[in-house]
């Protein structure tokens, strides 16, 4: 059984069909790349995955156990928790703009503590006690969490005062302190200059060798090519072919996945010139 199982999945926005049975697997410790012109589907892909849009039908689960769609005699709590199962690294940073680096990693631990803490008096001494030892473990991990992608020393910079580079990184590091089981990123080098892609990449090169399960939606090719344990083609909101880095880039099956690449190649001379 794989580690992820993505079945079929559907997903309209009104009368726009965006994903049209989806389907694809995965095994832990696996790196998958999406890749395809834009509007075909990835990102809503990605978020369906996270749960942050609802599949309209399919299913998905990750290491034997449903993730979607809920059964109906879950709450609330099973489904936030289901998330966890995901982390997301958006393209565009999403981090708090009042929050220092560390508040922005610990932000959702400290929520999660919190959950983890019963007590009939929400304020009794002992469950303030139990927090605070709670909130100084979660400061622990996420200081070393921004040292493991080079932001040591930036930890109680806020968003304004870091460049792009530095503040995907923050989001990496926050997707990372709820180890989640699988990381997803949507285009994560897509709003940084060049000269910051870079430091972001090197970031992902170090979860791969890491071992960690990835799948990552972006139009960094050659990145994908090097990181990549599989590629996934998208077009029309379905997946038109799916292979090894070698087999996708090297000797394309699919017509669509041909002019994709032919696409690309006659933007880059004509930009060379």
């Amino acid at each position: 059984m794989a580690f992820l199982e993505v079945k079929d999945l559907y997903k309209n926005f009104g009368e726009t069909a965006v994903l049209k049975g989806v389907s694809f697997a995965m095994e832990r410790g696996e790196v998958v790349s999406v890749i395809g012109s834009s509007g075909n589907g990835k990102t809503t892909l990605l978020r369906c995955l996270n749960l942050l849009e609802t599949a309209d039908s399919g299913s998905i689960s990750v290491d034997g156990e449903t993730v979607f769609p809920l059964s109906k005699t879950k709450d609330k709590s099973d489904s936030a928790q289901q998330r966890l199962t995901f982390g997301m690294v958006f393209q565009n940073f999403n981090l708090f703009p009042q929050y220092t680096a560390l508040q922005n990693v610990t932000l959702a631990m400290d929520v999660q503590a919190k959950k983890t803490l019963t007590s009939k008096n929400p304020f009794s001494p002992e469950r303030r006690r139990a927090l605070k030892e709670l909130r100084e473990k979660n400061e622990a991990e996420a200081r070393q969490l921004l040292a493991r992608v080079g932001l040591e020393n930036k930890v109680d910079n806020y968003p304004c005062e870091l460049s792009g580079g530095q503040q995907q990184r923050v989001a990496i590091a926050r997707a990372l302190a709820l180890s989640p089981d699988i990381l997803c990123f949507d285009e994560p080098t897509s709003a940084l200059d060049p000269e910051l892609t870079g430091e972001v990449l090197k970031v992902i090169k170090q979860l791969r060798n890491e071992g960690r399960t990835m799948i990552i939606v972006t139009h960094e090719l050659e990145f994908a090519r090097n990181v990549s344990d599989k590629i996934i083609f998208m077009a029309d909101g379905v997946i038109e072919e799916t292979g090894t880095p070698q087999e996708l880039f090297d000797s394309p099956k699919s017509e669509k996945t041909r002019a994709f690449f032919e696409k690309l190649s006659e933007k880059v001379t004509e930009d060379d010139n």
